[in-house]
C-alpha cells in the first residue's frame, strides 16, 4: 500500500508544477509527504486547524461539509482538500504566487482518489488472501 500512494503521490508532484510542499495523511498517519521530517508534525496540525476553522465556517453558512480550502498570501497560496468521509484523507500543500488554483485543487483530489483506491485495493488483496 505505501509504495502505491508514495506512487500517487510522487505522479502529483510531477504533474502539478504549482505544488511546491505537500502532505497526505488521515487518522492513522502520514502517509506521503516531500516535507522535511522534522516539519510534518506540525503541518498536520495545522491541516487539522483548517479544517475545524473552515468546517465551523461552513456550518454557519449552512453549506456542504469541508472538502477544500485556498489560503491566500503575500507568498503564495495553502491549499487544503479532503475527503469528506470523517476517517478520510487530507492533503495539505503550498503554492507559489500565481499557482492555477483549479488545477491545484484538481491534482490534490486526484492524488487522494488515487490513494484510497490503492488502499482499498490493497485491503481487498489482504481480505482475499486471509479467505484463501
Amino acid at each position: 500500500m505505501k509504495e502505491e500512494v508514495q506512487s500517487a503521490f510522487e505522479e502529483m508532484l510531477d504533474v502539478s508544477t504549482d505544488i511546491d510542499k505537500a502532505i497526505l495523511f488521515s487518522s492513522v498517519g502520514i502517509l506521503a509527504s516531500n516535507m522535511p521530517e522534522e516539519t510534518q508534525t506540525a503541518a498536520v496540525a495545522q491541516a487539522a486547524g483548517l479544517v475545524e476553522l473552515g468546517t465551523a465556517r461552513a456550518r454557519e453558512m449552512g453549506s456542504q461539509p469541508l472538502t477544500q480550502l485556498v489560503v491566500e498570501t503575500p507568498a503564495g497560496y495553502v491549499f487544503l482538500a479532503q475527503e469528506s468521509a470523517a476517517d478520510g484523507m487530507t492533503m495539505m500543500a503550498t503554492g507559489k504566487k500565481g499557482s492555477r488554483v483549479g488545477l491545484v485543487l484538481y491534482d490534490l483530489r486526484t492524488c487522494i482518489r488515487d490513494a484510497r483506491e490503492a488502499m482499498t485495493t490493497e485491503t481487498r488483496e489482504e481480505q482475499a488472501t486471509e479467505e484463501a
